[in-house]
């Protein structure tokens, strides 16, 4: 007989349980690429359980990117060039937003480790304006630039998580331990807001691993 390891749990374990969290409430905080999820669990003598889930099968690390492209990208673009024509064709306009995705990708990603980023991408990779001019991006975007764009979305995301600990009658300072899940949860920006709104994080695995490692 085989049992099926749950994510959260194996999230969990991979902290260990000789930690001096042992016992007590530990919430998991699963950021993916498309879906989120937030497991609590309840730990008493190194016995893990599920006790209670949340989640958005509808937020993600794609969410992150498309509102970087919708909100910094295209309107840098816009204030060079000419695409209303582009953005006009709903074909196109999700064409083109897939296209820029990959850039909005690098900012966020390099914005979780500098407070600052610098993106350069030659005429014409980013294919040609309604009138025909290679289009050329130069943007350098900031951290609190990019706090505006991605704190909304976080913010589903966290209130999921007060959600779950309102339905069990806890508070983020009844948690002995949150745990960290997925590439997004790099972020200075969640975990600020983590921190302030739920309790202090446990950082001590990293993140993008830490299901498999359990």
């Amino acid at each position: 007989h085989v049992e099926v390891l749950q994510e959260p749990v194996a999230a969990s374990m991979a902290y260990g349980l000789d930690s001096k969290k042992k016992d007590g409430f530990w919430l998991v905080f699963d950021f993916g690429g498309g879906t989120f999820d937030a497991a609590l669990l309840k730990v008493e003598d190194g016995i893990m359980k599920v006790i209670d889930t949340e989640g958005d099968n509808y937020l993600g690390g794609k969410n992150l990117d498309y509102a970087i492209v919708d909100q910094l990208i295209i309107p840098h673009i816009q204030e060079r060039f000419s695409i209303d024509d582009l953005l006009s064709d709903d074909i196109k306009k999700e064409e083109y937003r897939s296209g820029l995705k990959f850039f909005a990708e690098e900012i966020k990603n390099n914005l979780s480790f500098n407070p600052s980023h610098n993106i350069y991408v030659d005429p014409g990779e980013c294919g040609e304006d309604d009138e025909g001019e290679e289009i050329e991006i130069d943007l350098t975007v900031t951290q609190e630039q990019l706090k505006n764009v991605l704190a909304p979305i976080f913010q589903r995301a966290i209130n999921n998580c007060l959600e779950l600990l309102k339905r069990n009658n806890l508070n983020g300072s009844d948690l002995n331990s949150l745990i960290l899940a997925g590439k997004p949860t790099y972020s200075p920006i969640l975990r600020d807001m983590l921190s302030e709104q739920i309790c202090v994080l446990d950082i001590s695995i990293d993140p993008e691993t830490v299901i498999v490692k359990g």
